[in-house]
């Protein structure tokens, strides 16, 4: 930034001893001249253009940028944002009411239209209780493999012994058994379940269906007996042999070990089938029913809930949104004081500069007289007051954005004034707004519940 320059300094980039010299040198300082000479008139349009004029520009830039610094600053459209928040937050959440209210009603659509096709289910089948089945999925899965990895690893240890690749053999071979017996437990399940329907055909059907994966899973359980016991006497045609004895004596076995195979591959056959029966109710298609409607109830709550949550989101939000602009506003009012008082200093400031500016003029003046007076060996010429400059034609400073941002400070005191009190009331507007609609949305659950029967559900 430009200053007024030191005399010693001014005199040097003057070189006014040279100056001086040269004038002495042409006679022009007389004892008895009645005007300042030419040199002096130029100290004064140096001072003015060299020494104010950069003063000037830099006083003015300093300016214009805390103009420019307050041209950004939008208390006005803050404040009204905040004077109409509750406005504003009620539009929010009349759009988002409507959202709400039209996934609201979808879901409680699907609810009652599957929760009227378990009745018609339970009417038309005869059912007058609640289905009854295992919860958990992950525990029934859970089980049945702790029972095919129970059954694999007990048979493995009878199978290994004729098995060319030993216990490794053994072990593959079990597990397949185990496998085939989970297959038919399934199937046992299945067709037991369909033993409690309601339906005669279908009933009979399935007492045939359940027999005959009964007789198959016992001819298994006991092919697997005497393929141990065939093992025995040659494992190359053990295969062969086992099948031969099954269909000539089923209940020919007559090695202890055969039998202990046969007794673990029967129990892990019958819990494996009881398991199966048991995760899901004894009439077929009544835990689907009932698992379906019960997951559209439960989403139908989660969407009660999840409408009142969405409700208060939108309402934190704008609290929020309140708290920043209630924030920006005191930081920029603060700031836009502080820069209309910069200003004001800057102004000053430039005002100190034409006085130093003038002493500085006043100095080189009478260096310049005395020094030329001691080349001339006289007393110096005295003209009553040194050079002054002309006031009117001195660069003045643009004043005219701070003139208008003062006008709009006195505004911004007013606003400022109040913006404690209309941050409460937008605070309070927001909750209001929430309450409200809060008080829609229950209204609303209870008119979706009653038009679609979901009262009790």
């Amino acid at each position: 930034m430009s200053t007024i320059p030191a005399t010693k300094a001014a005199i040097s980039a003057l070189r006014l001893e040279e100056r001086i010299e040269r004038d002495v040198k042409a006679g022009i300082p007389e004892v008895d001249r009645i005007s300042h000479t030419e040199s002096e008139e130029s100290l004064r349009s140096y001072v003015i253009r060299e020494i104010i004029g950069r003063v000037h520009t830099d006083r003015q830039d300093q300016l214009d940028e805390q103009v420019e610094a307050r041209k950004e600053v939008d208390i006005r459209q803050l404040f009204q944002e905040i004077t109409h928040t509750e406005r504003s937050v009620g539009r929010q959440l009349e759009s988002r009411f409507a959202t709400i209210a039209k996934d609201l009603k979808r879901s409680a659509r699907e609810f009652a239209a599957v929760r009227a096709d378990l009745e018609i289910f339970k009417h038309r089948n005869g059912l007058t209780r609640e289905a009854i089945y295992r919860e958990s999925r992950i525990l029934h899965y859970a089980i049945i493999f702790f029972i095919v990895i129970a059954e694999t690893a007990l048979n493995s240890f009878f199978l290994s012994k004729g098995s060319e690749l030993g216990l490794v053999g053994g072990f593959f071979q079990a597990f397949i058994i185990a496998l085939v017996n989970l297959g038919l437990a399934a199937f046992a399940a299945f067709s037991l379940r369909g033993v409690f329907h309601r339906n005669p055909a279908r009933k009979m059907l399935s007492v045939s269906l359940f027999t005959g994966v009964a007789i198959l899973a016992a001819a298994f359980v006991l092919g697997v007996g005497h393929y141990r016991e065939a093992l025995e006497l040659n494992p190359f045609v053990a295969s062969k042999l086992a099948v031969m004895n099954l269909w000539g004596a089923p209940l020919g076995i007559h090695d202890f070990n055969a039998w202990i195979m046969v007794i673990v591959s029967a129990i892990a056959l019958i819990l494996l089938t009881a398991k199966f029966f048991i995760v899901d109710d004894r009439y077929p298609g009544f835990t689907a029913m009932t698992r379906r409607t019960r997951a559209l109830r439960d989403q139908w709550a989660h969407s009660c809930t999840d409408a009142i949550d969405e409700l208060n989101e939108v309402a934190e939000e704008a609290r929020q949104d309140l708290a920043e602009k209630e924030k920006e506003i005191r930081s920029q009012y603060i700031a836009f004081k502080s820069s209309i008082e910069r200003s004001e200093e800057i102004s000053s400031h430039y005002e100190e500069d034409i006085v130093k500016a003038q002493g500085l003029l006043d100095e080189l003046v009478r260096y310049y007289q005395s020094y030329s007076a001691r080349m001339m060996n006289r007393r110096a010429a005295y003209f009553g007051e040194l050079l002054r400059f002309e006031l009117d034609t001195l660069p003045k400073l643009n004043t005219t954005g701070l003139a208008q941002h003062k006008t709009d400070l006195e505004a911004f005191d007013r606003m400022f004034a109040d913006l404690e009190q209309a941050y409460t009331d937008a605070m309070a507007g927001i909750n209001q707004q929430c309450e409200t609609a809060q008080q829609k949305l229950a209204v609303l659950v209870a008119d979706i519940e009653r038009e679609n029967g979901l009262g009790a559900g």
